[in-house]
């Protein structure tokens, strides 16, 4: 018998629980937020070159998974499979909706102030210095891992992402540039976007087949004709 594919449930919490046990982590050894924000900035000046480990990671942990939609695209569009293309579209989608429109909404509404900044709330402020819930990193990487993650077969590809996941959220805090609770809204914010994607890529799908379909004819036809 054919294995079942994991349920959404199941694929959930292999993607969520490392991000969750290192922010639970964080205050259960660390404590405060201020005691995680301490602990990190002396980490920090302790370890600089682990530190360029992690800034590298932050920088290119995001933009890596890029290359993956990219080519779930080409072969999507090359083999006419609307499935993978499908998905690549409905999770660009959900990236613009939630990573670029919502995310940029509640930072700003927000206006709360980064780890080396300190001070009150400042709500509906433009400066980046307040802007740190939800963590941007967090949210995008979150939207790309649950795309991927929610039509796994095995959990094996969920564990994996959730463990690229959990570092994303980890750096975060490791540089300073957010609050462990910034990295869990991140993680809330992003989420949205994942069920996003897996709501709009059967519709993609179905909306791309006869066109992928014509298109791999129209493009057949000057074969055949040169083999007559």
């Amino acid at each position: 018998m054919p294995s079942r594919s994991p349920s959404p449930l199941a694929v959930w919490t292999a993607l969520c629980l490392p991000l969750l046990l290192v922010v639970a982590g964080t205050f259960a050894f660390l404590g405060s937020e201020s005691a995680v924000t301490a602990f990190f900035d002396a980490w920090r000046a302790a370890n600089p070159a682990a530190t360029r480990l992690v800034r590298f990671y932050t920088d290119w942990g995001n933009p890596a998974l890029y290359l993956v939609y990219a080519a779930m695209l080409y072969r999507g569009l090359k083999r006419g499979r609307a499935d993978l293309t499908g998905r690549v579209l409905a999770y660009l989608a959900a990236q613009l909706l939630v990573s670029l429109a919502l995310e940029r909404v509640l930072k700003i509404g927000i206006g709360r102030p980064r780890p080396d900044v300190g001070g009150p709330f400042r709500p509906f402020s433009l400066d980046a210095a307040h802007n740190s819930m939800p963590s941007g990193h967090t949210v995008e990487m979150t939207v790309q891992t649950s795309s991927l993650a929610l039509f796994a077969r095995s959990l094996v590809l969920p564990s994996a992402l959730g463990l690229a996941l959990a570092l994303i959220g980890l750096s975060r805090m490791v540089l300073g540039a957010h609050h462990p609770t910034d990295v869990l809204g991140g993680l809330i914010v992003g989420s949205l976007g994942g069920l996003v994607a897996q709501r709009l890529a059967p519709r993609f799908a179905e909306r791309l087949r006869p066109l992928l379909a014509r298109f791999r004819d129209t493009a057949q036809r000057p074969a055949n004709k040169g083999t007559r």
